[in-house]
């Protein structure tokens, strides 16, 4: 027995010993073979031009290529070292990566906003299942104009193509010292925070995802006016489940005051539903290459409106759905709620778009929405318009042909429009409809 247990033990001690020496193999291929960065769409590209492996750390130099619309890359120098030893956390490696721009120009430039002292470093910890988790800190802004509370960043990987990505900063303050800032204008924002998560697909397409952008608040100040706002939020949300794909934007707003008119609990969600997937997929490719050209001078705003009208009839070939579904507010004149969704039945666009196509389209459309807004709100707008004293006598003729109704001050309708017929409010609204179409 005590053989056996000192053959582990030595088994063991070996195993330990051994695994800096595999972990500096592993990782310097696993840096050779990086290429393009997965869900990216070739965004980001890697070239490692130095690699020196020891025993307990490693040190590595790379360039990293960040491919922007019609520009030239901008080149990052990226140097690593890598700590080789196992953590306690089940880490098999740590790398620790410092990068610079490898352009003098942009260097520079970076120097004048941050500081020459500001490092701009990652950590990142590496584990056998093909996870990682890297956190690293984007440093501090306090300039003529600019006032910047830095950022905390982390990000989280998984070897399925999962990712998990936080970004946190307390504070950013911009005034009419900084350059382009009109004289006058002034912006405050407090408690900025974006997470997101997502999977990288088999395609190298990022189908499906879902985040939030918030801040604590906000102030605007310009020479014509001011705006604040308070727990102001901007969510997303995608998927794709065989080949349609559909994705979602939230706004959503705690109170706000813009050029002194307040509102409260203000909500809005866009919804696009049923797209076809391949199609999105062939226009992200196509727009990307035609971005490369613009790159070297090419115009290519003609060649990105072509693709648009050769690949629309296969992106509405499966009959989307378009909805605002809800949008609204409270005002101190009461709660407006409005609500709108639009559907194109499938098969209707074929070919090369025209004119008559687009009437067929129109004609084929579904088109379902709801209203209900406080009659003071509507007064207070026209008075802003010089209108004052108008809405009722405007809206009379809607309300005798039942169009709209108004009940407890709230005036309320729905629409529905299908097979070219319109109704507002239940009541059939056809000659409307011809007049809004110059049919008399």
């Amino acid at each position: 027995m005590k053989r056996l247990i000192l053959a582990v033990v030595v088994v063991l001690a070996a195993a330990v010993a051994a695994a800096p020496f595999v972990t500096g193999h592993v990782m310097e291929r696993t840096l050779a073979e990086v290429k393009h960065f997965p869900g990216t769409r070739q965004a980001l590209s890697l070239e490692v031009s130095d690699y020196q492996r020891g025993y307990l750390e490693s040190r590595a130099e790379s360039e990293l290529l960040l491919h922007l619309p019609e520009q030239e890359p901008v080149r990052v120098k990226l140097t690593h070292r890598i700590d080789q030893l196992p953590g306690l956390d089940g880490r098999y490696a740590t790398v620790h990566t410092r990068w610079e721009p490898a352009d003098p120009l942009l260097r520079g430039q970076l120097a004048e906003v941050f500081g020459d002292e500001a490092e701009f470093t990652l950590t990142t910890a590496l584990y056998p299942t093909g996870g990682t988790r890297s956190t690293g800190r984007v440093p501090m802004v306090d300039r003529e104009g600019v006032t910047f509370s830095g950022a905390d960043l982390m990000l989280e990987t998984s070897a399925d193509g999962g990712f998990d990505y936080a970004i946190e900063s307390e504070r950013l303050a911009v005034d009419e010292q900084a350059e382009g800032v009109e004289a006058g204008a002034r912006a405050t924002a407090e408690g900025l925070r974006l997470v997101a998560s997502g999977k990288v697909a088999d395609d190298g397409f990022v189908w499906d995802s879902e985040g939030r952008m918030s801040v604590d608040s906000m102030q605007v100040a310009e020479p014509d006016g001011t705006a604040s706002i308070e727990d102001l939020t901007v969510g997303f949300d995608s998927s794709r489940e065989d080949d349609l794909f559909r994705f979602a934007i939230d706004y959503q707003v705690g109170e706000a005051t813009i050029e002194g008119e307040s509102f409260r609990n203000a909500r809005m969600r866009l919804a696009v539903e049923r797209l076809d997937a391949e199609a999105v997929r062939t226009i992200a490719e196509r727009i990307e290459e035609l971005q490369e050209l613009a790159a070297s001078g090419a115009d290519v705003e003609q060649a990105v409106a072509q693709v648009m009208r050769e690949e629309l009839p296969a992106l509405l070939s499966r009959g989307p759905r378009i909805a605002i579904d809800p949008l609204q507010a409270t005002t101190a004149e009461g709660d407006t709620e409005m609500a709108l969704s639009v559907e194109v039945p499938a098969g209707v666009v074929k070919g090369e778009p025209n004119p008559m196509m687009w009437m067929a389209l129109i004609s084929a459309m579904a088109v379902e929405g709801s209203l209900k807004m406080p009659l003071a709100l509507l007064e207070k707008q026209a008075a802003a318009q010089g209108r004052a004293g108008q809405v009722e006598e405007q809206l009379a003729p809607l309300v005798a042909q039942g169009w709209i109704a108004v009940e407890d001050n709230v005036v309320k309708t729905t629409v529905d429009f299908r097979q070219g017929n319109l109704e507002l409010n239940g009541t059939s609204a056809n000659q409307l409809l011809n007049m809004a179409l110059g049919g008399g």
